[in-house]
């Protein structure tokens, strides 16, 4: 059975197809990731213009065929251009991580609305943001989880629910349980080996974060470079822990050798 159906999406990956044509990945709003043929994309006056780019919004219209692995995409119009996404390194550092991810966790046409509005909402505020985009990847990370199934809790023994933290442990280190997703106190006791230790300065920080309803007040934490290694090595074991097959973000690659330049 074929049908003619329009949705919105974000754009994962572009790649060339024979001559003339395009294989577009989509991550959308009804049909979740959405592989699909663009016929004609790549010639000189194609009509798609910029819109097939990746962490690019649009609404698309395609021919969907039950049996197909890959659609065929009969329209695809920008909804709102992020185009200070690839204007600022760390932007689009930020939001080529975010689609990245989007694409390693989600498979073929399982539809997620509330990661579809995360991730739009966290690429626009990238977008917006006048300082600290990268804080708006690791706001991604963390609600990422909970979308996912495995929220995990920052503030609470995962054992006996006591408060963690306080003014008098900021220095002090816990021990985070990752298959339980979350700290330990000291008087309790899981195996070890699921276990690392992070500071608990780190455990507020990742609470703050997961506390965030607007992805770009993200951006006026306050998170010295230090602790921004500690967020993003933590929010990416957790993730990687969790789920099979993470593999380290080319855009992070991508960005440290542009970086390392003279």
């Amino acid at each position: 059975m074929s049908t003619i159906e329009k949705t919105e999406a974000v754009v994962l990956r572009s790649m060339p197809y024979r001559e003339t044509s395009k294989i577009v990945t989509f991550y959308t709003r009804r049909f979740g990731k959405l592989s699909t043929i663009v016929k004609g994309a790549r010639r000189p006056r194609g009509r798609y213009g910029s819109s097939l780019e990746p962490m690019s919004y649009d609404s698309i219209v395609v021919y969907k065929k039950e049996t197909r692995e890959l659609q065929t995409l009969t329209q695809c119009d920008r909804v709102r251009p992020f185009l200070r996404l690839y204007d600022d390194l760390a932007k689009m550092s930020a939001g080529m991580g975010m689609i990245e991810i989007t694409a390693m966790v989600t498979h073929d046409e399982e539809e997620n609305a509330g990661l579809f509005s995360l991730l739009v909402g966290c690429l626009s505020a990238a977008d917006a943001a006048t300082k600290n985009p990268g804080h708006v990847l690791y706001c991604f990370e963390v609600h990422l989880a909970k979308i996912l199934g495995f929220q995990p809790s920052f503030s609470r023994c995962v054992e006996c629910s006591k408060t963690i933290g306080g003014k008098d442990s900021v220095r002090a280190e816990v021990r985070f349980h990752l298959e339980r997703g979350g700290p330990l106190c000291e008087s309790c006791n899981l195996p070890s080996g699921h276990a690392v230790g992070v500071s608990a300065n780190l455990l507020q920080t990742l609470e703050v974060l997961s506390q965030i309803s607007d992805p770009l007040d993200a951006t006026q934490l306050e998170i010295d470079y230090q602790e921004r290694g500690q967020v993003q090595n933590f929010l990416w074991n957790y993730l990687r822990y969790h789920v099979q097959g993470l593999r380290p973000l080319n855009s992070e690659k991508v960005a440290s050798q542009i970086l390392a330049l003279p």
